[in-house]
């Protein structure tokens, strides 16, 4: 019997490919056979055009469930090539997701309210009043799509590194955000205006934050030491804190901060 759902990635160019190899496809591999995924990884652009080479290829995730070969699986999890897997931990992730709705974590939903200002005032270096009503959040999260010239008042963005989306129901939603023109289509690629086209379709489905876990978010606020990268005792500390947010994640992100998945546990890497 063939598999109903399919784990998507894109690792275009050597140094992607080649991190990838190292740090996801070993645990990928046991999370697939353990609740019976296929895998597929594909290496080189969907679009070749001038338009999809102007811009990073992140964008054509847009494009992946418009490819004929994935059209068979009824789910589709399309995963960052910077997210490793607690094969031991995390549960079928398709099995959350209603195949009409697509799942996904909304950005910073693993930091406790009160300590989302504490990760603007470190990243936007200035100081934020405590407002209990999140008023500053949601202003900054609200700027995203004011900057792509999207409406709507949203204030959550969906983390775009893990999504679970079907190639019947959603195909169209993708498309439309490839295709259309934006402002500007540099910052965070193509997450912000994905995110607003989901929210706004009403089909979003919201999954445990443990399926998305940012490492870089998590040290701004719980490990600001490690900005410091010349600390004693650096690499001993970066590695404590690694595991720890692994043991505590489904699927740990290290998007912004790649370097990071060399901390994880030897015995990990290993794949034992």
């Amino acid at each position: 019997m063939s598999a109903r759902v399919a784990i998507v990635t894109q690792a275009v160019g050597d140094s992607f490919l080649s991190y990838w190899k190292q740090h996801c496809e070993w645990n990928w591999r046991k999370y697939a056979q353990r609740h019976g995924y296929d895998l597929h990884v594909l290496t080189e652009p969907i679009d070749p055009s001038p338009r999809g080479a102007a811009r990073s290829s992140s964008w054509q995730k847009c494009l992946l469930l418009s490819q004929p070969f994935l059209q068979r699986y009824q789910q589709l999890i399309l995963l960052d090539a910077d997210v490793v897997i607690n094969f031991h931990t995390a549960p079928p992730i398709a099995e959350s997701v209603p195949e009409e709705r697509v799942g996904g974590v909304i950005s910073g939903a693993y930091l406790h309210d009160d300590l989302k200002v504490v990760f603007l005032e470190r990243v936007r270096k200035k100081k934020y009043p405590f407002r209990p009503d999140l008023s500053d959040w949601d202003t900054d999260q609200r700027r995203f799509y004011e900057e792509f010239g999207l409406s709507g008042g949203l204030c959550e963005v969906v983390q775009g590194g893990v999504l679970v989306a079907s190639p019947l129901h959603h195909r169209g939603l993708f498309e439309k955000v490839y295709y259309r023109k934006y402002p500007r289509q540099d910052r965070n690629y193509e997450q912000v205006p994905l995110s607003h086209e989901i929210l706004q379709s009403g089909m979003f489905c919201r999954l445990n934050s443990r399926f998305n876990t940012v490492f870089f978010e998590r040290m701004v606020v719980h490990y600001p030491y490690l900005l410091n990268k010349q600390l004693s005792g650096y690499e001993m500390l970066a590695r404590i804190a690694v595991f720890v947010e692994w043991s505590n994640s489904f699927f740990l992100h290290f998007a912004y901060e790649r370097d990071f998945a060399r901390f994880l546990p030897p015995e990990e890497k290993a794949g034992s």
